[in-house]
């Protein structure tokens, strides 16, 4: 395909292809040795929201309604559930329920890769995903990076756990929740927010990841659950244990 995705459509109607890209060769810049500084301190941000076990309804509210003003919807009734479970057990049962997360996602997300992909040199871009992320596995110096496959665990790894456990759950055929956010990109968002490029509304997800665990978003109902008590991992990076008022649910 022609066009890089790193273009946004808006900037091809007022100017030509060739124009752009050279303008883009231009602007594009490398990171300064202050910021890649930062980059360990975004990491341990990050590590701490991962350890955090806090749920803050009042916040997580406030982002939500914020997303569905942002994506141009009408604001929902929130409810919130006891568990992933119990929210999954919900939503297997209102089939009729119309899905608006991927369009919420979308806005927000398209919006932050267009201001950094403008501004900042591909290579560096995937530097902070890896080294800002405290989940990622750096292999090596060489920039050979494994992204991290488990940082949504309040959400997609969770979610196939408890399939595990529930093979009579059809999780597949869920949508994906509101937050389906890896931490190697909420991460990184954050990073270049935080270096003064211009992506305020990065803190709608950010609120979320701090103050709730799952979220669904829904036409008129938005379907929440608060953090686990306890998450825990195995030596080798699976999930084993969501816990929720004492119990483990993947048991």
């Amino acid at each position: 395909m022609l066009l890089s995705t790193d273009i946004p459509p808006q900037v091809i109607k007022r100017e030509s292809l060739a124009q752009y890209l050279a303008k883009v060769s231009i602007e594009r810049r490398k990171l300064a040795k202050l910021e890649v500084d930062f980059i360990p301190q975004i990491r341990d941000k990050w590590d701490k929201i991962l350890v955090d076990r806090t749920t803050d309804r009042e916040r997580a509210e406030k982002a939500i309604d914020a997303c569905y003003l942002y994506a141009g919807l009408n604001r929902s009734r929130i409810l919130w559930t006891e568990n992933p479970l119990t929210a999954l057990t919900f939503l297997m049962n209102r089939p009729d329920l119309v899905d608006v997360s991927s369009r919420i996602l979308h806005q927000i997300c398209d919006t932050c890769d267009r201001e950094i992909n403008g501004q900042i040199q591909p290579a560096f871009i995937d530097v902070v995903k890896a080294y800002a992320n405290p989940r990622a596995l750096v292999l090596d110096e060489a920039q050979n990076m494994a992204f991290d496959l488990l940082g949504d665990f309040l959400n997609q790894v969770s979610i196939s756990e408890l399939q595990k456990s529930y093979p009579l759950l059809d999780t597949l055929s869920l949508p994906s929740a509101l937050q389906d956010y890896r931490i190697a990109y909420l991460s990184y968002f954050d990073y270049f927010h935080q270096i003064g490029i211009e992506i305020p509304q990065i803190q709608l997800l950010v609120d979320l990841a701090q103050s709730c665990g799952c979220c669904w978003a829904f036409e008129n109902i938005t379907i929440v659950t608060p953090k686990a008590s306890a998450v825990e991992f195995n030596g080798r990076g699976e999930l084993i244990a969501l816990v929720y008022d004492g119990i483990n649910i993947l048991k």
